[in-house]
């Protein structure tokens, strides 16, 4: 017990320094965990938003508005192609030529007029204008050809 007493008064100074930078060290320790507290905090609060919610509860509330949200967007997508699909029968590409068919006439008061759908199925109307009278045809056009002889201004109207 007197070695221990001895050696402690001879290298008293020295276990003093060594625990002082021991406690230095272990308080800039506590100063960076205070520092990663405080940001995990701001982090808390913000998924929270400010209430005293559990995450249990926020968990659960976020996970049933991403399931929604995502059953909801499937829905809009399903309508979105179901709509394409609708689409693909409407007017979508229409042309219009308008010509003089006659060399004695003044305007170009005659006209070809293409309807078609996404697969160039649809319609031609061609009106002819003169002075005594106008025609106006109309031709069936399937996969962007008709069965009908077609004038040169009906052709140009085609894709």
């Amino acid at each position: 017990m007197e070695n221990i007493n001895l050696l402690l008064q001879n290298y008293l100074l020295v276990i003093i320094l060594v625990l002082l930078l021991l406690l230095a060290v272990l308080f800039m320790l506590y100063k960076k965990q205070g520092k990663k507290l405080d940001a995990l905090q701001a982090k808390y609060d913000f998924f929270t938003q400010g209430d005293n919610k559990n995450w249990d509860e926020l968990l659960t509330q976020t996970l049933t508005e991403v399931r929604a949200a995502k059953a909801e967007m499937q829905e809009m997508e399903a309508r979105q192609q179901a709509m394409r699909e609708q689409l693909k029968g409407c007017v979508q590409k229409v042309k219009l030529m308008r010509y003089n068919a006659f060399t004695d006439m003044g305007s170009d008061l005659s006209y070809s007029l293409s309807l078609l759908d996404e697969n160039n199925n649809g319609v031609v109307l061609s009106s002819i204008y003169g002075r005594e009278d106008n025609r106006t045809y109309a031709k069936p056009v399937e996969n962007g050809k008709s069965t009908y002889l077609l004038s040169d201004e009906e052709k140009q109207v085609l894709p």
